[in-house]
């Protein structure tokens, strides 16, 4: 790939990275959350696999590492799904609207599906660079 494309990349992924991961942990806030903020992070990798090539993106990221990340993030999930269904009313705190910590388990399930969608994204990228 041309150089400026390469210097280009290099200077916005921090940026896309920085965009996604803001998405996902302010979706329970504004409109966005898990899913737009997944596919900019993945969005992020793909710009790398198109101007540097699969190589470079394995040294991000390997597919390995993405496997068991989406494995761990599924089982969070679970288990986040099963405190919300059983143990909420129990031990569950309430917060201040509007507040960043105002609804805790919302925030971590978008956090645990921004990473389960990045995740599979990111696998379909390699998926489709490899074939």
């Amino acid at each position: 790939m041309d150089v400026i494309v390469r210097t280009v990349v290099k200077g916005i992924f921090p940026f896309v990275l920085l965009l996604g991961f803001s998405i996902i942990f302010h979706g329970h806030l504004t409109p966005g959350g898990s899913f737009p903020g997944g596919a900019v992070v993945a969005s992020g990798f793909a710009l790398v696999v198109v101007a540097f090539g699969v190589g470079k993106a394995e040294k991000l990221i390997s597919e390995r590492t993405v496997h068991i990340m989406e494995s761990a993030v599924a089982l969070m999930m679970a288990l986040l799904i099963l405190y919300e269904s059983f143990l909420r009313k129990y031990v569950g705190l309430t917060g201040q609207m509007f507040n960043i910590w105002s609804s805790p388990e919302v925030l971590s399930l978008n956090v645990a599906g921004g990473v389960m969608v990045l995740s599979a994204l990111i696998l379909i990228v390699f998926l489709m660079v490899n074939e």
